[in-house]
């Protein structure tokens, strides 16, 4: 992977071990800048900040990034770069991309960092968010149906708000939104009760089976209801859209919770415990994108043993030793266990470490 002008990196290039590759350096010094790139080049997409000058490095006008992956017998060349006036390269093999989406047709990755807590604190949008991020890595029909009800979602509510009213649209919308609310319901419902069986399993490894997890699906249309059945709840909702002015009825409602023995952790778990159950969920991930694409995606851990003890951080390591290409980011040495290629990481510069 090359890296220019992005954060506090100037220039590097480096070349990562396919098991386990660990970041360490004092803080403040690029550890999770390079996971962040690596998530970057993968998706097109940073999971901490939407503005694009945030990323390219203070002396610079423009950030750069290339990298070539391996999947299957398919090796592909991935750029992507962005410059302060707006202008960006997204690039694979050479040929401009239509639609970043598309980059999970030849590269998948999960990234656990310590701001996911919020994914258990948060509010619904940011676990809507991750649904339609995690099911559109593999599913091409799902990141179409989403990206379109977004887009009449949009045009609905911007309808419900003008004082001009016009019904013959309005239905048009409406029926959009019906016809797409179903199988994006069911496609999340069928994901979430797969992910929760396996993120069960790794909470029960990570808490030495003292504590039991599971996800549950908050929809705000039912899976399984019909065209028809959909347009009649929009029609029980229209007096209250009026008064609001916003849709009310869709998949833009959903919602789910993180339930650890019986209760909320959202209300009633302690930080160590939403950190292990969002761990875990992350772990499943990998596990499910194997399922679907018959590849580990890419597993990025930013500060993931600091909230870890001895024996959990040996048991993470070796879970995922020799199956997944990880990348860990950690201000401290990493107890005894499989072999790792471990980078020393300061000032934005990347050395191998003996």
């Amino acid at each position: 992977m090359t890296i220019k002008g992005w954060r506090n990196y100037t220039g590097e290039k480096v070349e990562f071990l396919p098991g386990i590759n660990l970041f360490m350096g004092n803080n403040g010094q690029g550890k999770t800048n390079l996971l962040e790139a690596i998530y970057f080049l993968s998706t097109g997409q940073s999971p901490r900040t939407g503005k694009i000058e945030e990323l390219i490095n203070w002396q610079e006008n423009y950030f750069y990034m290339a990298g070539r992956v391996q999947r299957e017998q398919r090796s592909t060349l991935l750029e992507m770069g962005a410059a302060r006036d707006g202008r960006r390269v997204s690039k694979v093999d050479g040929v401009p991309i239509q639609r970043l989406s598309d980059l999970g047709d030849f590269v998948n990755v999960v990234f656990f960092m310590p701001e996911d807590l919020f994914l258990v604190k948060g509010g619904p949008a940011l676990r809507r968010r991750f649904l339609d991020l995690e099911i559109g890595q593999f599913d091409s029909s799902y990141r179409f149906a989403a990206g379109e009800y977004k887009k009449f979602l949009r045009e609905r509510n911007a309808l419900l708000k003008s004082k001009v009213q016009d019904k013959i649209l309005m239905n048009v919308l409406t029926e959009k939104l019906a016809e797409l609310s179903g199988p994006i319901s069911q496609k999340r419902q069928d994901y979430l009760q797969k992910l929760s069986v396996l993120a069960r399993l790794k909470h029960r490894k990570l808490s030495f089976n003292r504590e039991e997890l599971s996800l549950r699906y908050k929809a705000s249309v039912e899976p399984g209801l019909s065209c028809s059945q959909i347009m009649e709840l929009f029609k029980q909702a229209e007096e209250m859209e009026e008064r609001y002015r916003s849709t009310l009825v869709g998949p833009h409602r959903d919602d789910f919770t993180f339930i650890v023995n019986g209760s909320d952790l959202r209300t009633f778990g302690s930080q160590g415990q939403q950190r292990t159950a969002v761990l875990s969920v992350k772990l499943a991930e990998i596990e499910l994108l194997k399922g679907e694409t018959g590849e580990y995606p890419l597993l990025l851990l930013d500060d993931v043993f600091s909230e870890l003890d001895g024996e959990r951080k040996g048991m993470l390591l070796k879970d995922l030793s020799g199956k997944v290409q990880t990348f860990i980011s950690s201000a401290e040495t990493p107890p005894p266990g499989p072999d790792v290629k471990t980078f020393w990481i300061e000032s934005g510069k990347i050395r191998e470490r003996e």
